[in-house]
């Protein structure tokens, strides 16, 4: 049960809005009340400093209507989050040593831009992949911040892509699968053969995500040997379901949360 004392807000943080939800108590999946603020700069920021209109209208909307005391439990959109696969290492026993080995995995793909991101990883159960994910160090220095000038506690931080697929997870344990998260400037997406991930990444799209999910399929099934002729395909996503797309069959999970 949540605490009376404490409200708790679930919050989604992108490019262009950021989106204040506060679950019913007991949190049976029922929203009692939801909030989108538009966060849109007028003047389109990089990639590294995208998250800024978010984080200045979350101390907005704290300092106004959030309250001291106020929990929060923040979800990023796929534009701010990196991903890595960790293959299976017998010989790291430690948590230190797995986050070393996750550090240098994203050095060695992204170079010293990653010596500016902090990255978060799941523990690693014996024989598995385990996604690794980067996350701009300054956007988490950012929020702990905004919740301390506030009088406010950041409970979590964590992808959006993850959130939204960890309830389904298990029905996928014997079977392979696409699975995508798709978002308004960006397409999370990975595949899962028999419980474990062979491919994870999120790509910025410009233009219809249809255009560009086929080719992040392809490009992503060909790196990792992909044989199957047929892997079902699995999209979730704010709003109601997408129309059905010629040439792209897939199968749309409801989000758990509804009004998010």
């Amino acid at each position: 049960m949540w605490s009376l004392s404490s409200p708790k807000w679930l919050v989604g943080l992108s490019a262009q809005r950021i989106t204040l939800a506060r679950p019913a108590w007991g949190w049976s999946g029922k929203i009692a009340a939801c909030e989108h603020i538009d966060c849109r700069a007028e003047t389109p920021s990089t990639d590294d400093a995208s998250w800024q209109p978010a984080v200045a209208a979350l101390a907005q909307w704290l300092a106004t209507k959030g309250g001291a005391h106020t929990t929060l439990h923040v979800v990023l959109s796929g534009r701010f989050v990196r991903w890595q696969l960790l293959p299976w290492q017998a010989e790291l026993s430690q948590p230190k040593e797995l986050a070393a080995y996750a550090a240098l995995r994203f050095h060695e793909t992204f170079g010293k831009a990653s010596d500016d991101w902090q990255v978060m990883h799941s523990p690693q159960p014996p024989g598995q992949t385990v996604p690794a994910c980067a996350v701009d160090a300054a956007l988490i220095a950012a929020l702990r911040s905004t919740c301390d000038a506030a009088s406010a506690t950041l409970a979590t931080v964590s992808p959006c892509f993850a959130s939204a697929f960890d309830h389904w997870l298990t029905s996928f344990n014997k079977k392979s699968a696409w699975i995508g998260l798709i978002e308004a400037d960006c397409v999370s997406l990975g595949l899962l053969r028999d419980g474990q991930w062979l491919a994870l990444r999120s790509q910025r799209v410009n233009a219809d995500w249809r255009d560009a999910l086929p080719g992040m399929m392809a490009q992503m099934g060909i790196a990792v040997g992909l044989s199957e002729e047929s892997v079902p395909l699995y999209l979730t996503g704010g709003g109601d379901a997408p129309k059905p797309v010629a040439g792209l069959a897939f199968t749309w999970l409801q989000p758990k949360a509804q009004g998010i």
